[in-house]
């Protein structure tokens, strides 16, 4: 129906017995500067900030407030408000 392998939706979804949390959407500004996609693994619920950077998620534009809408609404990398780049907004997060 969607056109996509079984086995590459399963690689899609979260591991067994980890939790989803849907809202607020989160993200790392650091991790979007090198690669600007979203990782599922930010809205894990035991996920609190980016081991890989070791800094904390955000979930809301650090310049004016706003919260991040859907991913499918990414389509330039920008705060949907004040229009600042998610990558620029790593030089906000806080160290975990």
């Amino acid at each position: 129906m969607v056109e996509v392998d079984a086995d590459r939706l399963a690689q899609m979804l979260p591991p067994a017995g980890v939790g989803m949390q849907h809202e607020p959407i989160r993200l790392c500004g650091a991790c979007y500067a090198e690669t600007p996609c979203r990782r599922i693994e930010w809205q894990f619920k035991e996920t609190g900030g980016c081991n890989r950077h070791d800094l904390r998620l955000l979930s809301k534009c650090p310049k004016c407030g706003t919260r991040f809408k859907i991913p499918a609404l990414w389509e330039y990398g920008l705060c949907g408000k004040c229009r600042t780049p998610f990558a620029e907004m790593a030089e906000c997060q806080k160290r975990i």
